[in-house]
């Protein structure tokens, strides 16, 4: 137990701050899908620890990431989660504005209030972007190596095509969690709960029946022999298999659960994909945002029946449940309502750390993530 994370690193808030400093300043950021950015100036943000990201379609149809802070003052330049900027960045505050490439374009009053100014040394500060399977990454370093970070996976991807034209996307989910961020990897990367914690939802595997592989700094678990038992009624799996996001269901190495580090899920199934990127907002809070797609007879609006919805907020969050977590019959629902108790219990004075299994698929994903997070924030 030598190489558990202190106690300290799901509570403390100088910990997260030293996160932001060591892990997320340099880390892989999912942003979107390359089917979000279709005309010039479309954009998405993003927060990579303390480093506001966009990124933008340009002019000439290429992508660019930038840092979304004008280099005047520092306001953030770009709002909201997704839009379009037209032809400039412009910043709200004073109009200082930039090419889709972060080229200072324009100053107002340059004359007046800036005589000599040399706007070639004003652009914006550039990030770093990557490109895996219509999925868009960003970092907030703008040398970081995005084919380092993925190559593990070539070859081992998902078998899912997004660009398929029967393939839809189901309105995103945004949930807000009551616990540390690492706590929700946690438990997405233990084997050990599936059979017990969602006993009526997923059903299973028995921990006997998990393999988790890394594959560079991210994991890929599969489900063995009989699997997960999913609750879909003949006629949505017979559905399912006219829809053809599912490309080659049999290619060898394709898993269930795809964790991309540090802080990316992605769950391929034959009825669709997910992916869920975690942010924190806190030591003891994170928010998380998922996307997916499916096929014509699912995509719908999940939001008026996923437990917790908010509709004034568009927040999903365990402040709104109605009834007990285990009687929602929804196995996400679950995760939040564990997720937040382990959270509890380790502020609790009386924590401290007990056994991982160390087989069986169980619980050494999560011994593995914390020797990752070591080398990245020690």
């Amino acid at each position: 137990m030598t190489d558990r994370l202190a106690k300290q690193a799901y509570i403390d808030a100088g910990w997260l701050e030293h996160e932001n400093k060591t892990l997320f300043a340099n880390a892989w950021t999912f942003v979107g899908t390359v089917h979000d950015f279709r005309q010039a100036g479309d954009y998405r943000t993003a927060t990579c620890g303390n480093a506001p990201v966009c990124v933008v379609r340009d002019k000439q149809g290429a992508l660019k990431a930038l840092h979304n802070v004008c280099r005047h003052r520092g306001a953030e330049l770009l709002d909201g989660a997704n839009g379009n900027c037209g032809g400039t960045i412009t910043c709200p505050y004073h109009r200082w504005s930039y090419a889709h490439d972060g080229t200072l374009r324009g100053v107002p009053n340059k004359a007046e209030c800036f005589p000599g100014l040399d706007r070639s040394d004003l652009g914006l500060f550039p990030a770093s972007i990557g490109v895996f399977k219509d999925l868009v990454f960003a970092n907030p370093d703008a040398n970081a190596d995005f084919d380092l970070w993925i190559e593990p996976l070539r070859g081992r991807e998902w078998p899912h095509d997004l660009s398929a034209a029967d393939i839809g996307e189901a309105t995103p989910l945004t949930y807000d969690l009551k616990c540390n961020w690492k706590v929700f990897i946690e438990n997405a990367l233990d084997g050990y709960h599936l059979a017990y914690l969602h006993e009526n939802t997923l059903g299973g595997p028995l921990p006997g029946l998990n393999e988790w592989q890394p594959a560079g700094q991210h994991m890929v678990w599969h489900a063995t022999e009989n699997g997960v038992r999913h609750r879909l009624s003949k006629k949505l799996r017979d559905e399912a298999g006219d829809v053809g996001i599912v490309k080659s269901a049999s290619r060898p190495g394709y898993g269930g659960v795809y964790y991309l580090f540090p802080a990316t899920l992605i769950v391929p199934t034959p009825y669709g994909i997910s992916v869920s990127a975690l942010q924190p907002t806190a030591a003891r809070r994170c928010r998380m945002t998922v996307r997916h797609w499916v096929g014509p007879w699912q995509s719908k609006d999940e939001r008026t029946y996923v437990p917790g919805y908010d509709s004034s907020t568009g927040i999903i969050s365990s402040d709104n449940w109605k009834v007990h977590p285990l009687q929602t019959g929804d196995f996400q629902t679950e995760d939040i309502w564990i997720c937040e108790k382990v959270q509890r219990g380790l502020e609790s004075p009386a924590y401290v750390h007990g056994p991982l299994s160390a087989g069986a698929g169980a619980e050494d994903a999560i011994a593995w993530f914390h020797s990752a997070l070591r080398r990245h924030v020690t």
